[in-house]
C-alpha cells in the first residue's frame, strides 16, 4: 500500500507538467504554420497494420494562438480543417500540398458557451452542403456550424441531447462522425465506470441531432484496456475508424496509440458494438497525444490519405504532431468476416 500511494503522489506532481497550458490569444489575421519533418524510423511499421506512415511532421504556430488540436476534418484538395479545445479553428494547408493556401483562423461558438464551455474535441462534415458539426465535451454539446472562406461562422443552432447529457464535464463526446446516410456516431471519452478500463458510452443518432435529439440508440464501445476514444471518422465503404488513446506512465509521459475499425450496421441497441484493433503504437517519437483522425475524400483506384493530428494540451512537455497515413482498402479485414475486438 505504501508502494501504491506513492507512486500516485508522484504521478500528481508530475501532471501539471504534463498539462502545463499557456494563454492563448484571440485569433486575428492570417496565420502562418511552420511544419518541421520528424523522423519515423523510431517507430516500429510493423504496429501499424495496414496503415503505412508516409511522413510525419511537428507544427508551429509561432504567434502561439493555435494548439491543442483535438478534432480534423479533412476537406480535399490538400487542406485540413483543424478544431481545438479552447475554443478555435483553423484551416490550412497539409505541408506536402502541391500549392499551399494561407491558414484561416477562427473561433468554435455555440449560442450561450462562456469560455468554460468551449472545449471543441470533434468535427464532422457534410460534403454536399459544407455544414460542420462540433462536438463540444464539457458541455455534452452538438453544434452545427456554417463553413465558409476557411471559418466556421457562428452556430445559431446547437443541442444538447438527453443520450449525451450525463457524459460528464470532462469525460464527454471525444468522437463524432456523420455516416453517409445521415446518421451520427458519437462515442464518449471517459468509461462507463470509474473501475471500467475498455468500455464507453455510445450513440448513434438516427439523424442530424440538432433536427431530433431525441431519435437516439444507446450502445458501447469497448477497445483494448486502458485505451480511450479520441476521433472517428467514416471509410468509403461506409466502416468507421476509431483513434484511441493512452497515457504511458511512468515520467516522462509517453503515449499510446490505436486505430479500430466497425461496421456501423452491427450496431445494437445496449449491445457492445463489435469493432476490431487495426493498429496499435507507443511512446517514441513521433508519437503524441493523438485527437484528430481524418480521411482525404478518395481518387479512385489509389490509396487513401488518412491524417492524423495531436492535442499538445498547450503543455510544456507535448508538441503538435502531423502524422500522413497511407491505406489500401484492400488490405482492410473483409466487411462481411466475423469481427474480432482482438
Amino acid at each position: 500500500m505504501r508502494r501504491i500511494a506513492a507512486i500516485l503522489v508522484l504521478i500528481a506532481a508530475l501532471i501539471p507538467l504534463l498539462w502545463l497550458r499557456e494563454p492563448v490569444s484571440a485569433p486575428t489575421g492570417p496565420h502562418r504554420l511552420y511544419f518541421t519533418a520528424l523522423k519515423t524510423n523510431s517507430l516500429d511499421a510493423s504496429r501499424l497494420g495496414p496503415f503505412r506512415l508516409e511522413k510525419a511532421w511537428v507544427i508551429e504556430d509561432r504567434s502561439g494562438r493555435y494548439g491543442s488540436y483535438s478534432g480534423l476534418v479533412a476537406l480535399g484538395g490538400g487542406r485540413l480543417l483543424a478544431v481545438t479545445d479552447t475554443g478555435l479553428s483553423l484551416e490550412f494547408s497539409v505541408p506536402d500540398a502541391s500549392a499551399r493556401r494561407v491558414s484561416v483562423g477562427g473561433s468554435v461558438v455555440y449560442p450561450k458557451a462562456d469560455k468554460f464551455h468551449q472545449d471543441a474535441e470533434a468535427a464532422t462534415r457534410d460534403p454536399e452542403s459544407d455544414k460542420v458539426w462540433v462536438a463540444f465535451e464539457f458541455s455534452n454539446i452538438i453544434a452545427r456550424f456554417e463553413h465558409r472562406d476557411g471559418r466556421l461562422v457562428k452556430s445559431r443552432a446547437a443541442a444538447h441531447p438527453p443520450a449525451i447529457s450525463g457524459w460528464g464535464n470532462n469525460s464527454g463526446p471525444e468522437s463524432l462522425a456523420r455516416l453517409p446516410d445521415g446518421r451520427f456516431l458519437a462515442i464518449r471519452e471517459g468509461f462507463v465506470s470509474l473501475f471500467d478500463r475498455r468500455r464507453h458510452s455510445a450513440v448513434m443518432f438516427a439523424k442530424d441531432p440538432l433536427a431530433d435529439p431525441l431519435a437516439a440508440t444507446r450502445f458501447t464501445f469497448a477497445g483494448p484496456r486502458g485505451y480511450s476514444p479520441t476521433d472517428a471518422t467514416v471509410l468509403p465503404d461506409g466502416r468507421v475508424l476509431v483513434l484511441m488513446r493512452r497515457v504511458v506512465w511512468p515520467m516522462p509521459p509517453r503515449f499510446g496509440g490505436a486505430i479500430a475499425i466497425g461496421d456501423p450496421r452491427k450496431i445494437r441497441k445496449n449491445r457492445e458494438w463489435p469493432v476490431r484493433v487495426l493498429a496499435t503504437w507507443q511512446g517514441g517519437l513521433p508519437v503524441d497525444n493523438f485527437e484528430g483522425l481524418a480521411i482525404e475524400p478518395q481518387v479512385p483506384g489509389e490509396p487513401l490519405t488518412v491524417w492524423v493530428i495531436s492535442d499538445d494540451n498547450r503543455a510544456a512537455l507535448q508538441r503538435s504532431v502531423l502524422w500522413k497515413l497511407r491505406l489500401d482498402p484492400a488490405d482492410l479485414p473483409a466487411r462481411y468476416a466475423k469481427g474480432a475486438r482482438r
